[in-house]
């Protein structure tokens, strides 16, 4: 994997957040130690930008081993820096509160003089128990750090939902869609990742799956972990669809789309095709998604593609669409259609309530949506390019069809 310019500019904004933060912290520490912490701080920060860069280069890294911590210590260090710039104003709040409201230096002794009276001697001073508080915050946020790393690469979840519709043909109640989106292997998405995700959607008897772009990040890796994939997508009675998402296009459309093809995916460039179920039918539509154009013209393409997918269907018939983007929601709404799943947003990695932190940056960024009869989901993805996460795990899901009576 080639190192690109994004890379570059992530390693380059590395150096200079370490190098404010490594300011900052050492003034909290007594100036005799403040020399030393400054180069150790600094080392750190060189190391954790040759591992992202090393990373970028070797691709993926699948194991426990002594490398392991360091093929993580990359990202896990570039993260740090920015929650520390959250820690920097709070560590500066509470010394302010703190030092406003204490007047004696607490806990104190009696301590014996040579003179053999008791004196208070203050076991913790005042300036030393500042000190303390202020590195409270830094040291809360390398735990959440810690914490979200480990939520990232440790497990991932089966997400189960029901959609019920009024008008849903008989023949479909019970319908069951598997959907895997924003998998991103590569550097942090192994084979073995692949493995533990497949199982848990091939335990759920789907009848067909769903993915929604931005699989593949390594396109070297791809073949291994559809191989993995392969014994599912055997199985699966209505196939397998895919629709490109933008990382496709960044690592090379063409490539994927023969790999996908070699292992039975059916890609759907805004396309449809009808599928039989139970003696009913149903369309699938799928929709590209290469955003190398500027919002505006993306929003007129959005309109265009959904065009092509979907305008020869007739609005009585039950729609499934696959858009790698959320952007497509608001389309799939006005044309009706009934069930639009997404991804892209990664539901921003962090969430709170079932909801993400970072509902602002999207209109539709996380979880269900509705209007009328129509539905859209958008989910929090499988994978990622960044490894933290933190109560927003890594999920596939599992939609089954229910006629509501």
């Amino acid at each position: 994997m080639r190192i690109g310019v994004f890379t570059m500019t992530v390693v380059a904004l590395l150096l200079l957040l370490a190098s404010l933060n490594g300011y900052w912290l050492s003034r909290l520490l007594r100036t005799e130690r403040r020399r030393g912490f400054r180069w150790v701080y600094a080392l750190l920060t060189v190391t954790s930008a040759a591992a992202y860069l090393g990373i970028r280069v070797a691709g993926q890294f699948d194991g426990a081993s002594a490398f392991s911590l360091l093929f993580y210590f990359g990202p896990f260090w570039t993260v740090l820096q920015l929650l520390l710039l959250l820690a920097w104003p709070v560590s500066k709040l509470l010394t302010m509160i703190l030092r406003r409201w204490s007047t004696l230096d607490h806990p104190t002794d009696k301590t014996p003089t040579s003179l053999g009276k008791e004196t208070d001697q203050p076991l913790l001073t005042r300036r030393a128990f500042l000190s303390y508080a202020a590195m409270a915050p830094p040291i809360a946020m390398t735990g959440i750090n810690t914490l979200g790393l480990v939520d990232a690469e440790v497990s991932v979840v089966l997400r189960r939902m029901e959609f019920a519709y009024a008008g849903l043909p008989p023949q479909l109640d019970g319908l069951k869609i598997a959907h895997m989106t924003d998998v991103h292997i590569g550097p942090y998405i192994s084979e073995r990742d692949i493995g533990k995700m497949t199982a848990l959607l091939r335990q759920a008897e789907p009848d067909l799956l769903a993915i929604t772009g931005d699989l593949v990040d390594d396109v070297k890796k791809l073949p291994a972990a559809l191989a993995v994939m392969k014994p599912m997508i055997a199985d699966l009675p209505l196939g397998t669809w895919f629709c490109m998402g933008n990382h496709e296009h960044l690592r090379g459309a063409a490539p994927i789309r023969n790999i996908l093809q070699q292992y039975g995916i059916n890609i759907l460039d805004n396309q449809h095709r009808q599928l039989a179920f139970n003696g009913s039918k149903f369309f699938v539509a799928g929709v590209d998604y290469p955003m190398n154009v500027d919002a505006a013209a993306r929003r007129s393409m959005a309109e265009k593609y959904l065009d092509a997918a979907c305008a020869p269907i007739a609005a009585d018939e039950f729609t499934l669409l696959l858009a790698h983007h959320p952007d497509f929601l608001p389309g799939a709404f006005r044309r009706q259609v009934d069930l639009t799943l997404a991804g892209h947003t990664h539901g921003g990695q962090v969430g709170w309530g079932g909801r993400s932190m970072f509902d602002f940056l999207y209109p539709y960024m996380r979880g269900v949506y509705q209007q009328r009869q129509s539905f859209g989901f958008v989910s929090s993805g499988a994978g990622h390019w960044l490894p933290f996460r933190l109560n927003c795990p890594p999920e596939v899901s599992l939609i089954t069809l229910k006629r509501n009576t």
